[in-house]
């Protein structure tokens, strides 16, 4: 790491969160720390790629990807959900490039058929070469499912998803959102760095800015608190509201929520890059696919509760949630666009962390660990 982080600029991150500085602009502006973010981060951590209810039926299948990874998640006949490399082990052609129903898949080059758990089936006109090797298939990849999310992870030897979250579940399992399903969904362009725009999400210090009038009146900043574990790669962003404006919810909280839950809103992140908000009554999941350093694309998912979208044959109450949430993200470009310039100003350097931005010091930790292990 010593070609773009220096040790100065290491021990800044590294310190305690009263002393705690930023990430320096190479970490956002340099092609080659995106590079190295693929190997030690992307390929190696759990990425959300899909909800369940998105495979409904057997053979029911997405294509999704890591980076440059593209990759298939299919339900099987039993009802377990698979995921595997979409790209043909013969000639490197993609056999599905969206989404729909198969018995098998078949490459479209030279026609190689596969299982819907990625075996080969059938290989034209190869009869007269020696035998394929036993391994060749659509390689797989490990796949967990958390609260309704399917997560993929294309490092073999990773320790399993579930494991490092028993105490973020007892923060947000109440909020039932495994049940829940996609009301509406709106997609962004974002040409900035990824970790900019997952920084601004994961704190409430800005509602005195951009939200000032949106957010701050009802989750005012100072009230603002952090959970998470900078171990097991996640953090919560507490935004408590204030008592008279809990009562003015138009939508009433889920069964499940004690009288904390039922008046605060959550930010979350299991890192690298699966983000979502809790309100007591909805979610919204911000699907995050990185492409470059300097550009991503975003999908903002609004999640309902099932009963809440029963009957709603006109998709009112997507609608309505998504005009919520645009709102709030059309404040938030900005101050995504503003700080991405920023970084290439020769000027710019590290900046001193607030207190209520203890959960990008805790981002920071963990990434300063993750890209520092050997290759």
């Amino acid at each position: 790491m010593n070609d773009f982080l220096t040790d100065v600029e290491m021990a800044r991150i590294r310190a305690p969160l009263n002393e705690g500085w930023t990430l320096p602009p190479a970490a956002y502006t340099k092609a080659e720390v995106f590079q190295r973010e693929k190997r030690k981060i992307f390929y190696r951590e759990w990425v959300c790629v899909a909800r369940e209810e998105q495979l409904p039926e057997p053979g029911d299948y997405r294509a999704v990807a890591v980076i440059e990874q593209p990759l298939i998640v299919v339900r099987q006949k039993d009802g377990s959900i698979r995921a595997m490399s979409a790209i043909c082990p013969h000639r490197g052609m993609p056999v599905i490039e969206s989404h729909g129903r198969a018995q098998h898949f078949s490459c479209p080059y030279h026609l190689w058929k596969f299982s819907l758990d990625g075996a080969l089936v059938s290989a034209p006109l190869m009869d007269e070469v020696a035998e394929l090797p036993s391994d060749c298939r659509l390689p797989p990849v490990k796949v967990e499912t958390w609260q309704g999310f399917i997560f993929v992870n294309l490092d073999p030897n990773a320790a399993a998803l579930h494991e490092r979250l028993p105490a973020l579940n007892e923060l947000v399992g109440a909020y039932d959102m495994q049940d829940m399903r996609i009301a509406g969904s709106i997609d962004y362009n974002c040409p900035w760095n990824w970790k900019l725009l997952i920084e601004n999400f994961m704190e409430a210090y800005h509602h005195i800015g951009p939200h000032n009038v949106s957010l701050q009146g009802t989750y005012p900043a100072r009230r603002s608190y952090v959970s998470g574990s900078v171990e097991q790669g996640w953090s919560v962003l507490h935004m408590p509201s204030v008592e008279a404006h809990a009562e003015d919810d138009l939508l009433p909280p889920g069964p499940g929520l004690n009288t904390t839950q039922s008046k605060q809103t959550l930010a979350s992140v299991i890192l690298p890059g699966f983000c979502w908000i809790n309100t007591p009554a909805v979610a919204f999941w911000y699907e995050l696919k990185p492409a470059t350093h300097d550009n991503m694309t975003l999908t903002i998912h609004a999640l309902a509760p099932k009963e809440m979208l029963e009957g709603d044959t006109q998709g009112a109450a997507g609608q309505l949630l998504l005009e919520v949430i645009k709102g709030i993200h059309d404040e938030d470009i900005p101050v995504n666009q503003g700080p991405w310039q920023g970084m290439h100003a020769p000027l710019t350097s590290q900046g001193r962390l607030s207190h209520l931005e203890e959960s990008i010091w805790q981002i920071n930790q963990w990434w300063a660990e993750r890209m520092a292990i050997d290759e």
